[in-house]
């Protein structure tokens, strides 16, 4: 089997190796659309020439198929035209009340800016938010602290959950909502211990203060099949199904991340000495309140934003950059807003965008619908105009394994960038090549195939290498 696998790998490089051409092209492609596994599917692929500003070959083009997390990159396109590569978010923190001598009485307040990697554990070289408020605290010479830390989230309305997303992924680690004010990736571990349909010593680390967790485990078998549900308004995180006898570590989305927020400074300061008395309604007893700005964090720059989120895939912080966009452009931050702002800048440049049918920013939701045609015609944009000299290929990642067994083994896995999307029978990727100078901007989309989807996967690779393998361009 691995020999008849060399095999073919071998056959494939020495067709690639010739110039590609329309016809080879096409032929590579129809192969993959006509293939028998996507009889009863729907599939749209496009290879566009970018230097020539044409469509060298495709297979149903103008079919509009789920996304999944390829809608990533044309959300992070928007923000890079409308917002720049060197956009940063920025969080003021100011002290309101008075202080006498080394006693500060009144309010710590943070006014949320929708900054999605607050706290956040992908960018642990950026400052970190609550050291950063501890230092100018112990700058003024505050020692002791009686009030309240308060903290305004009303950028990005309430809920922060999305309509479009599915109920079962909310409570999972990657269906986190976006707030006005985000924090540690709005997630925590909830742990607990399961004996026969029971849980015992239930609790979050971080903790989540105000955030009720709710057994409804109806069987006691002792067979994992744990489902998690969100309720916003309570809030509260539901466990279901069945678990079996043992300790539980989950990653979970949390509902209310300024109270992590508010929690966790708090002990901060208690562990740097300060006293602190959380007393609600201080600041209405101060006399001569004043409101001073001691801090404005600053997120890292939108490129590293993007550059980690198409890596990773994440939701939480696409989710934030759709929102940026609509406040970036004076609307109100919802995914409508920013939706409606994304239609109408590709529009100006020329694109249409009748095919684009988007429900959010990150592509988890499964009414997310493209065509290959715009997806080619948006890289291409992207590649021809660079914006402060920044292109969406340089923050995209290798190929490498994201797809099938066969790139790995060719030059391509480093030679081609790409963001893959896969959900419930979606596989998608979308790319360049060549990485570093992309002369080529590709789409491939595929909704409800038969077989496995690493059969599919394998199926793609063979198509890429059939049209890109060990091309000499550089």
């Amino acid at each position: 089997m691995k020999k008849t696998f060399l095999s073919l790998l071998v056959a494939l490089v020495a067709v690639a190796g010739q110039a590609l051409n329309r016809e080879s092209a096409q032929r590579a492609i129809d192969a993959f659309g006509g293939d028998t596994a996507l009889a009863h599917g729907s599939v749209t692929v496009a290879l566009y020439d970018i230097e020539a500003d044409t469509m060298v070959a495709a297979f149903n083009p103008d079919l509009s198929c789920i996304t999944a997390s390829t809608m990533k990159t044309v959300t992070s396109s928007s923000a890079l035209c409308l917002m720049g590569p060197n956009f940063k978010f920025k969080t003021p923190v100011y002290l309101i009340g008075e202080q006498k001598g080394k006693k500060f009485k009144g309010s710590i307040h943070v006014v949320g800016a929708g900054d999605p990697t607050l706290g956040s554990a992908y960018f642990p070289e950026n400052p970190n938010f609550v050291a950063e408020i501890i230092a100018q605290l112990k700058a003024r010479g505050i020692e002791k602290f009686e009030g309240e830390i308060t903290v305004d989230t009303s950028l990005i309305p309430w809920p922060a959950s999305h309509g479009w997303w599915e109920v079962g992924d909310l409570g999972w680690s990657y269906g986190m909502g976006i707030h006005g004010f985000n924090f540690f990736d709005n997630r925590s571990y909830l742990k607990f211990t399961a004996k026969d349909g029971e849980i015992f010593n239930a609790h979050f680390e971080p903790a989540v203060p105000g955030v009720q967790i709710i057994n409804r485990f109806i069987s006691k078998e002792s067979v994992d099949n744990i489902d998690l549900r969100l309720e916003e308004g309570t809030p509260a995180l539901v466990l279901h199904g069945t678990a079996a006898n043992k300790d539980y570590s989950m990653r979970v989305a949390i509902p209310t991340p300024s109270t992590l927020f508010v929690d966790s400074l708090q002990r901060a300061m208690v562990a740097e000495g300060f006293k602190v008395k959380i007393k609600p309604g201080a600041l209405a007893k101060v006399k001569n309140a004043q409101k001073v700005q001691i801090l404005e964090h600053q997120s890292p720059k939108l490129a590293d934003i993007i550059t980690s989120l198409l890596d990773r895939s994440d939701n939480m912080f696409t989710e934030g950059l759709l929102r940026a966009i609509a406040v970036h452009t004076g609307h109100k931050g919802t995914w409508e807003a920013g939706v409606a702002v994304v239609d109408s800048l590709w529009r100006s440049k020329g694109i249409d965008t009748r095919s684009v049918f988007q429900r959010d920013g990150s592509g988890l939701a499964c009414a997310n619908k493209i065509s290959g045609r715009f997806f080619v015609h948006m890289l291409s944009y992207m590649a021809k105009h660079p914006i402060e000299g920044v292109r969406l290929s340089q923050l995209m990642p290798p190929v490498r394994r994201r797809i099938g067994k066969l790139i790995p083994e060719t030059p391509l896995a480093e030679n081609m960038v790409v963001k893959s999307g896969s959900i419930n029978a979606v596989q998608c990727f979308v790319g360049y090549f060549p990485a570093k100078r992309p002369k080529y901007a590709w789409a491939l989309l595929a909704n409800n195939w038969i077989g496995t989807r690493a059969d599919l996967r394998d199926k793609m690779d063979v198509m890429l290498i059939s049209l890109f393998g060990q091309s000499e361009i550089e």
